[in-house]
């Protein structure tokens, strides 16, 4: 979550500056002038009905966790309800017609996880695995043909390929040991970047999409993980703790270029990056010590990182709009957990979802 310290009064310094990087498309330092953070109040209803796409997430307003829809104007669909499981959201299908699904259930002290295709029409999912221990973060391939995912169906972790037309069939990608994980497909179909612990610590590799041509990106002797190609494919971003916190890093598919996301504007952990659809910013979370937490945006090609909210509640989980002029994310302010919307300089923060219980993990997306 985003780390930071409290909002000071604007000084006339700051108001100068945050006029000239508004100018400049850049937004202002909200993290110290408080203006980005509170903005000029909620969003219209006219502006939230002009907003693309629709956003699924994790409810629990019932006793098990299901997965729901809501328009950025409020409102609501239910897409799952199964008493006997709890369903996460995952990755929405590159067509916009479905969304994959993780299935959960514990069976005789047994932890099971199964991947499904729900339409979004509401008829039935599509199981595309057997339950097992580990069916999770998967990545689509860019025309929907295929997924990559973690399974333990053959080892500890590895990776498959599964193609939502051939069944319950799985292509093993890897046969590692100590286990590959963070699947995460390039914009162009042709790779697949991962984490994998064959040297003794997780490490960022790439390889071809049929599991072939591996290559090592990171080395060094601490943890790499969690690595996101940019939408446009020039860049990989990947989480480590090289620095005795858990940071942001840059790096080019070749492995040269690394540098930290944030420069100097953070201080303690760093999560749940997500790539504007546009590849020019990211937006990701610095956690607080008290527990709460700060979302940051940071421009890729350098500069100082904006934080958008205030660091007064727990604010992460951001997600992109698909035109990249919106946030969604997750606040834990009027005694519940619920999503909020913001426009990308943080201004018009807006709560969304109302109902009692957690309301968190969305993915935006357009529906077909």
């Amino acid at each position: 979550m985003s780390q930071g310290l409290e909002p000071r009064r604007p000084w006339r310094g700051w108001a100068r500056l945050c006029a000239a990087l508004a100018l400049l498309g850049a937004g202002c330092p909200a993290s110290k002038c408080g203006r980005g953070a509170a903005g000029p109040g909620p969003l219209s209803e006219e502006e939230r009905r002009a907003i693309p796409g629709v956003i699924a997430f994790i409810s629990e307003r019932a006793t098990q966790k299901d997965v729901w829809l809501v328009k950025p104007a409020g409102e609501e669909t239910q897409l799952t309800k199964s008493p006997e499981e709890d369903d996460f959201t995952s990755a929405p299908a590159p067509d916009g017609k479905a969304l994959l699904v993780i299935a959960t259930r514990t069976v005789d002290g047994l932890h099971l996880e199964q991947l499904r295709l729900q339409p979004l029409d509401g008829s039935a999912p599509v199981p595309l695995n057997a339950p097992r221990a580990r069916a999770r973060n998967a990545s689509w391939s860019p025309d929907g043909q295929w997924f990559v995912a973690e399974s333990d169906a053959q080892s500890f972790s590895d990776l498959v390929k599964i193609d939502p037309k051939a069944g319950m069939a799985e292509q093993r990608l890897t046969s590692v040991r100590e286990g590959c994980f963070e699947p995460d497909v390039s914009p162009d179909g042709r790779e697949i970047a991962f984490v994998s612990s064959r040297e003794g610590d997780p490490e960022i590799y790439v390889m071809r999409s049929d599991g072939t041509d591996e290559r090592r990106i990171t080395a060094f002797h601490q943890e790499d993980r969690e690595p996101r190609w940019s939408p446009d494919g020039k860049w990989l971003t990947f989480i480590s703790n090289r620095e005795g916190r858990d940071r942001y890093f840059l790096v080019r598919p070749d492995g040269t270029q690394l540098r930290a996301v944030s420069g100097g504007a953070t201080k303690l952990d760093e999560r749940q990056l997500v790539w504007s659809p546009d590849s020019q910013k990211v937006a990701f979370v610095e956690r607080l010590s008290d527990g709460k937490s700060r979302i940051w945006v940071a421009r890729v090609e350098g500069g100082e990182p904006v934080a958008l909210t205030d660091g007064k509640s727990r604010d992460d989980e951001p997600a992109w709009s698909p035109d990249g002029k919106y946030l969604v994310f997750v606040a834990e302010r009027n005694g519940d957990t619920d999503l909020w919307l913001m426009r990308a300089d943080g201004s018009g923060q807006t709560r969304l979802t109302t109902a009692k219980g957690a309301d968190w993990l969305p993915r935006w997306f357009v529906p077909r």
